[in-house]
């Protein structure tokens, strides 16, 4: 083999090398964000669904893990004032799904805020569940409802 010849094949596969690193430095950065997206919209989510929970039943509201829940409702059992406090927090969690949320999901949400019923609950929730997993679902709300 020639000295070019040589040359050229090393040289080719050092560009390969650095081409290829390069994507696949890109590829892992990716993964990463959409990962790190992923649990940050799971922590939004749970939150959004604790306070529906608590909406749908207030009575309840010392079985929900909610920080700052004592500082909140200043320890009353007003099922009213509890039930209000949870529309306020979930329409503030509202808005600030806005920013990172799908329109599918933001629709559900803001029927749950206008109509909280179990129904809505769920369609919020599945919606979520898509959103999170890129899944679909098969089950029917009756299949999910626990009431």
């Amino acid at each position: 083999m020639e000295i070019e010849t040589i040359l050229t094949i090393l040289a080719s596969l050092g560009i390969g090398g650095i081409v290829g690193s390069y994507l696949q430095h890109l590829w892992n950065q990716k993964r990463e964000t959409e990962s790190r997206i992923q649990s940050d919209n799971r922590g939004h989510y749970e939150s959004n669904l604790v306070w529906m929970r608590v909406v749908l039943k207030p009575e309840m509201v010392e079985n929900f893990n909610i920080a700052r829940l004592d500082t909140l409702l200043a320890n009353t059992k007003d099922v009213a004032k509890i039930k209000q406090l949870a529309i306020n927090r979930l329409t503030e969690f509202y808005y600030a799904t806005v920013l990172f949320s799908p329109d599918y999901v933001l629709t559900a949400i803001k029927e749950f805020i206008k109509n909280p019923n179990e129904p809505s609950f769920l369609k919020a929730a599945i919606a979520m569940r898509k959103d999170l997993w890129k899944k679909n679902t098969n089950v029917d709300l009756e299949t999910l409802s626990l009431e």
